[in-house]
């Protein structure tokens, strides 16, 4: 019987074994079978439940073979899950249980604690580098979620636990160090690795800052605590099992504990964690914490009784990474408001939340004294640790003090980072000289291990003392404070050290000069030369030099013209290219580089300049000229206006036999034929280019120039060869920018084509809404469209008669965050106050989708209706919260808009109420009441008069219009100036003249609720009003015509 069992046991090992490199689970379709009805069965009992099988009857053996399988009727708890984690399946051992057995009610029966440690071990390892210190991309991309499924694994198997634990306890005592939570991990590696792959689960974008240490009542409140625990709080948990476990927190699970800690930005769990491990180092972070006895006796020894060991430079260099980012946990008051268990794990800053940058004066300084503080407690702790007593050399009997122990290049430098970042100068500068002391006690290293290439820098040569990234970072820092003495001395140390800063690094140098003249800027560039100078180096170097000319004029599109200007001169006087420079101080460089200064010099529209430049340097240089090069200087002629001189240039290269006309040149040209608006040729040219494109699609032009060629198509009325080019575009995957949909809105607006604006803003929200995807190294990021584009599309709304959908754009706009400008708030009043329509019926042929003729824009009829006159008042004060100042333009556009609307009582309210005494401006409603009543029907009138009450009637409400009163009380008044005061006298004359003439078929339309009478009556009324108070408050606004006006009606009053 033994043996046929062990054949048995032998056959399942071998089905159940990887095949091959995929390393999937081999199962037969019976054990399938038998596999998904055991996770179907509600009472865990698959056999029970089998239907009939019509074959012979199953074996005992084989019965008893399927129930271990599966895990027996009363033992072998979690037997699906132990079958997959055995073959390696990691997939499907993660589909089993987290569909499975994760949840409270699965019917399965669950996991041991064993079976789960080993499925996290099997995570673990399957993302670990095989070889030491090697990681391929495919690894790294695995991590993050190797890391996830880690995270959740762990945080079940703790609550667990402590669940477990707490139900056979008979004592009320609930703190998290009473609970066994060992993993049965004994490797320091493994928890070690553990640590690494949590921190990688984490979104260390948005830190969590310091967060409270685990309380609960009960041990089921402590599990449910645990099982939404923060990242920091569970690599807390793993540090205690591993003590648990036995393993001490060496330099590697030390190292890994303290990254977390920094990243997440926690010092509160970097002092609860190194509490269970080193009290001595936790008391460096918080010299406030007391040692408990427990603490005492789970410590594991002091690391600063060794410090030239591995374990106490990793502490040191990992709590200085902490103090750097950290805060007090002391200082992070909670609001005494709030319960202490409403806080959960989110950060005790109900007061103030020092990981945001907005931060008070006496906050951030509060902040910087701290970590300068305990910066320096740390590293002092460090270094006199190393400081032993030994005999006097005289025999004194005082002993002398000698020290044994040197800081590593990246504590020194992490505290100079937190000094300069503090503002503190003086304790920067001692810093940095300690830095210069202890970089010159090393020897260069000439192994890479431990070095890594920063983004800013590359290697010059073999053997250095401190790593890329902390020259970097302190570069940055010293930047960033404006300390641009300390920057140089940075750089001048790097490029010591063997690291050439690359073009980024002197670029970040360069923005740190507040005064960009040009004595300014030489004096920093004749302090970086005496740097690299003191540092047995020299900038004439072409590795250091040709980064620095670069970074001098490479930043063509940020920097304002005159700033450019002296840049260029200055790079010619490094390069050595200029007539002026030194040439024992200069050195020749590269023609890549010298075609850079040709380029800054065509950016900065010095083409004359850069063609002078680019003959003289010819002779010593043949391959200085290319095509790209002669592309630009087509280019720059075109943007300066030289249209005729940049098409000559293009046909004197195209008649010589040995150039060849490339895709650069050809998309210079058309941009130089669009921007002198001849649009026929550039279609030509831009036929040529896309016939190229077709050929070889691996050459694309740039989206600027899709964009001209847009720009061609459409004012040539060719909308749908427009289209067939965005069409292109996607094909291509050159992404569309704002610019290309606001081309495309312009030219339906201009055809009032209504279909094709609805297709141009589908296809934008469509681009809006893409979100790019990692694993596609094509795609852009979603699209963002500017002011004007939204400006453009409010605007075409406007033009075909469609106000609401104008408006809905607004709503869109304020919705996505996109800042308005005065023309978005002139629109907004036309779209309000003025309907654009056009006869669709015998114009437009709205079933076409593209109109391919354009409707003369004074062929139109206008109709203001009242009822979008109540936006008016809204869409202003949403512009006020959107951050616009009204210009003195919006305020004159306002005022003609509700002139169009014949609402020149409110106009003169809102131009000159507030100069009015009250009794004044209610005579003036009063007469402005009048006015109207008269007009109404008199049958209307006469059965008001005998109906109201004279007392009531004198007391009615009647201060204007909805509209006024709004914009009275929300929005800021109208300037009373010249130029308001001229645009509302020309309104009410162009509106006055509108109702004189007879012969315009449109008089009638605009008004049509208001009678011709009504009109002239407001009109005559309300510019009485205003004649009256201008001339006796502010006659210097008075226009002549009207002074001369009144004088006349004044003398023929008094002839009369």
């Amino acid at each position: 019987m033994a043996s046929r069992f062990l054949t048995r046991s032998r056959a399942l090992t071998a089905r159940a074994s990887p095949l091959g490199a995929r390393g999937g689970l081999h199962t037969s379709s019976v054990s399938a079978k038998l596999l998904d009805k055991l996770f179907k069965q509600p009472d865990g009992d698959a056999e029970a439940h089998m239907e009939p099988r019509s074959e012979a009857k199953v074996s005992l053996i084989q019965r008893l073979g399927a129930m271990r399988r599966r895990g027996g009727y009363g033992q072998g708890a979690g037997m699906p899950l132990y079958v997959p984690i055995k073959a390696k399946n990691i997939e499907r051992a993660w589909e089993i249980w987290a569909r499975h057995m994760r949840r409270p009610d699965s019917t399965v029966s669950p996991p041991t604690k064993e079976t789960l440690v080993d499925l996290v071990l099997l995570i673990a390892n399957a993302v670990r580098s095989r070889a030491a210190g090697i990681e391929t991309d495919a690894i790294r991309a695995k991590q993050p979620v190797a890391g996830f499924r880690i995270t959740t694994l762990l945080q079940h198997i703790f609550a667990e636990s402590v669940r477990e634990q707490g139900a056979k306890r008979s004592d009320e005592l609930c703190e998290l160090s009473s609970f066994d939570l060992r993993l049965g991990v004994s490797a320091h590696s493994d928890y070690a690795h553990m640590i690494a792959l949590v921190l990688l689960a984490a979104d260390c974008s948005m830190p969590s800052g310091n967060t409270r240490a685990i309380d609960a009542a009960t041990a089921e409140d402590l599990a449910l605590e645990i099982s939404n625990m923060p990242t920091t709080r569970l690599v807390q948990l793993l540090v205690q099992a591993a003590i648990q476990d036995g393993v001490t927190v060496d330099a590697g699970i030390l190292r890994a504990v303290l990254a977390a800690m920094a990243a997440m930005h926690d010092v509160a769990a970097a002092c609860d964690t190194l509490a269970l491990c080193y009290p001595s180092l936790a008391e460096l972070l918080d010299p406030g914490l007391a040692r408990t006895a427990q603490t005492q006796q789970a410590a594991l020894g002091d690391p600063l009784t060794d410090p030239m060991g591995e374990l106490c430079s990793a502490a040191v260099a990992g709590m200085l990474q902490i103090a750097k980012v950290g805060t007090d946990p002391n200082q992070l008051a909670v609001d005494p408001n709030q319960p202490q268990e409403d806080l959960s794990y989110e950060q005790l800053d109900g007061i103030v939340d020092y990981n945001s940058k907005e931060l008070t004066e006496d906050e951030l300084k509060k902040l910087n004294t701290w970590r300068t503080a305990t910066a320096e407690r740390i590293y002092r702790a460090y270094v006199s640790a190393g400081i032993s007593q030994v005999l006097a050399p005289d025999n004194s009997p005082h002993p002398a003090l000698l020290g044994s122990v040197v800081p590593t290049p990246g504590m020194v430098a992490t505290v100079l980072e937190i000094n300069l970042a503090a503002g503190d100068i003086e304790l920067a500068a001692l810093y940095y000289e300690a830095l210069k002391a202890v970089l010159h006690q090393l020897q260069p290293s000439v192994s890479t291990d431990g070095f890594s290439n920063a983004a800013a820098c590359h290697e010059l040569k073999p053997g250095h003392k401190m790593d890329a990234d902390l020259w970097v970072r302190m570069v940055q820092t010293a930047n960033a404070s404006g300390q641009i003495w300390l920057a140089a001395q940075l750089l001048g140390g790097m490029a010591g050290d063997n690291w050439a800063p690359l073009q980024v690094a002197y670029e970040r140098y360069l923005d740190g000069v507040g005064d960009p003249s040009e004595a300014s800027l030489a004096k920093i560039i004749d302090e970086l030369r005496d740097s690299m100078l003191a540092n047995n180096t020299s900038v004439a170097d072409p590795a250091l030099l040709e980064p620095l000319i670069c970074a001098l004029v490479g930043q063509r599109d940020r920097v304002p013209a005159e700033h450019l200007a002296v840049r260029i001169e200055q790079a010619l006087l490094l390069s050595g290219l200029s007539d002026n420079a030194d040439s024992a101080q200069t050195a020749a460089v590269s023609d890549e580089t010298a075609r850079e200064i040709l380029r800054a010099l065509i950016a900065n529209d010095q083409i004359a300049r850069a063609q002078d430049l680019a003959d003289a340097w010819g002779s010593a240089r043949p391959e200085l000229v290319t095509h790209q090069y002669v592309a630009e200087l087509i280019r720059g002629l075109g943007r300066t206006g030289k249209h005729a001189q940049a098409l000559e240039l293009f046909t004197d290269y195209q008649q010589l036999d040995q150039n060849e006309i490339t895709l650069e040149m050809l998309c210079a040209v058309l941009e130089v034929y669009t921007g002198a608006g001849d649009y026929a040729e550039a279609i030509s040219v831009g036929k040529r280019i896309r016939r190229l494109v077709s050929a070889d699609p691996q050459r694309l032009p740039s989206r600027d120039t899709f964009n001209c060629l847009l720009s061609a198509y459409c004012h040539a009325t060719q909308p749908g060869e427009a289209m067939r080019v965005l069409e292109e575009m996607r094909r291509y995957r050159v992404h569309a920018d704002s610019d290309t949909y606001t081309i495309l809105v312009l030219a339906m607006s201009a055809l009032r084509s209504l279909e094709g604006l609805k297709l141009i803003a589908a296809l934008a929200n469509v681009d809006y809404n893409l979100a790019a995807r990692e694993s596609d190294q094509d795609y852009s990021p979603p699209l963002v469209l500017d002011t004007d584009y939204y400006n453009a599309l409010i605007e075409a709304y406007g033009r075909m008669a469609e106000p609401m959908l104008a408006l809905q754009v607004w709503e869109v706009m304020r919705f996505r965050g996109v800042r308005p400008n005065h023309l978005t708030a002139t629109l907004l009043m036309d779209t309000c106050g003025w309907c654009e329509r056009v006869h669709w019926d015998e114009d437009m042929k709205p079933q076409l989708v593209f109109v391919n003729h354009e409707v003369p824009d004074d062929y139109v009829y206008t109709g203001a209706k009242l009822l979008y006159y109540h936006f008016l008042g809204s869409a202003l004060q949403q512009l006020q919260q959107a951050g616009l100042e009204f210009s003195l333009a919006n305020y004159q556009h306002m005022i003609e808009t509700l002139l169009r609307g014949a609402f020149l009582d409110d106009v003169v309210t809102m131009l000159i109420g507030r100069y009015e005494e009250p009794e004044e401006t209610a005579m003036w409603i009063r007469r402005t009441y009048d006015a109207r009543f008269d007009q109404v029907n008199p049958l209307i009138r006469d059965w008001v008069k005998r109906t109201t009450p004279p007392a009531t009637e004198g007391g009615k409400e009647i201060s204007g219009h909805a509209v006024t009163r709004f914009m009275t009380d929300y929005l800021p008044p109208i300037p009373l100036c010249k130029e308001t005061v001229a645009t509302t006298y020309g309104a009410v004359e162009v509106l006055r003249g509108k109702f004189v003439s007879e012969d315009d078929p449109r008089v009638e339309v605009q008004l049509a609720y208001r009678s011709k009478g009504l009109v002239f009556a407001i009109l005559d009324l309300h510019e009485e009003r205003l004649d009256r108070f201008l001339a006796a408050k502010r006659p210097d606004l008075l226009p002549d015509d009207r002074r001369q006006r009144m004088q006349a009606a004044e003398q023929a009053e008094c002839a009369q």
